[in-house]
């Protein structure tokens, strides 16, 4: 049998082809036929902007642990973290650099 495309997805065709997935921030309810059915909730936590720029993860040596379009908080000298990070725990220490501790 068929099965209704999950929440935060949509499928605009009939056929066998896969559901696709709303943009990063936005949601559809379950079943939802089109992109238009997407709708914006927030930036999750990793990523920031708005609905107008849409949202983007963090870049390396960043971090957002909230929700929303605030920006994304710097690891600070000597450190990194990977893009999207979620954490400050994220955040570690370069070669060459030592002693970082999160919080």
């Amino acid at each position: 049998g068929c099965t209704a495309c999950g929440v935060g997805s949509y499928k605009d065709a009939a056929g066998s082809a896969a559901c696709t997935t709303c943009s990063v921030g936005y949601t559809s309810a379950e079943g939802s036929t089109g992109l238009s059915a997407c709708i914006f909730v927030a930036c999750p936590v990793g990523y920031t902007g708005d609905q107008e720029s849409g949202c983007t993860a963090c870049p390396s040596g960043s971090h957002k642990s909230r929700m929303g379009s605030a920006a994304c908080t710097s690891c600070g000298v000597g450190t990194t973290a990977a893009m999207g990070s979620t954490a400050e725990s994220a955040c570690v220490c370069l070669a060459g650099y030592t002693g970082f501790t999160s919080g």
